[in-house]
């Protein structure tokens, strides 16, 4: 699988994740047992941008797109171990979950994904 493709597919998650947390989150939680705020919809929406905006241009963008929202992930998730929120974002709980998959899949993507010569 191509850094691009995964990018998109994060890209699509991640809108998705976004599109709950304004939408339909009643008491706060997404489907039922993520705690999301209007804040964390934002910036899954902004993560979202960013992943397809690299799958729209390409491969060395992917690339560098995965790892930096890759990396940035891997600190909210160790972050969730120790706090239930940083910066008004709840990142405890299940949000810590939620970030770590992501960061390992961003982090394959950025290191595992062979890169196309330019």
């Amino acid at each position: 699988m191509t850094a691009q493709r995964i990018d998109l597919f994060m890209g699509l998650v991640f809108a998705l994740l976004a599109a709950l947390g304004l939408f339909f989150a009643p008491n706060g939680l997404i489907l039922g047992f993520i705690p999301s705020n209007t804040s964390l919809a934002i910036v899954y929406l902004i993560t979202a941008v960013a992943l397809l905006y690299g799958y729209f241009t390409g491969d060395r963008l992917a690339h560098m797109m995965a790892a930096v929202i890759g990396l940035v992930y891997a600190a909210l998730a160790l972050i969730g171990f120790f706090s239930s929120s940083f910066l008004g974002l709840p990142t405890g709980g299940w949000n810590t979950v939620v970030n770590l998959i992501a960061a390992v899949v961003l982090i394959y993507d950025w290191l595992g994904t062979p890169r196309t010569a330019t």
